[in-house]
């Protein structure tokens, strides 16, 4: 009665580690979603911040149009 015993807590094992498993699939998806969202969320305050410098370095140096000659 003992192997009998033995292999149904294993089996009992098995089965609550799947689904430990299944459960941390879902939250590593999760998780894997909220980090491509802060990747976009980052390239698109990288654009901002170089838009910004931009301006200053422009507005710092007196920055004129190029006239055109004709």
């Amino acid at each position: 009665m003992s192997a009998l015993s033995d292999a149904l807590k294993g089996i009992r094992q098995v089965l609550l580690l799947q689904d430990q498993v299944g459960r941390l699939e879902a939250i590593a998806e999760k998780q894997s979603l909220a980090v491509g969202k802060l990747a976009d969320d980052l390239i698109g305050i990288d654009k901002r911040v170089v838009r910004i410098e931009t301006m200053i370095e422009m507005s710092g140096r007196g920055f004129q149009p190029p006239r055109i000659e004709g």
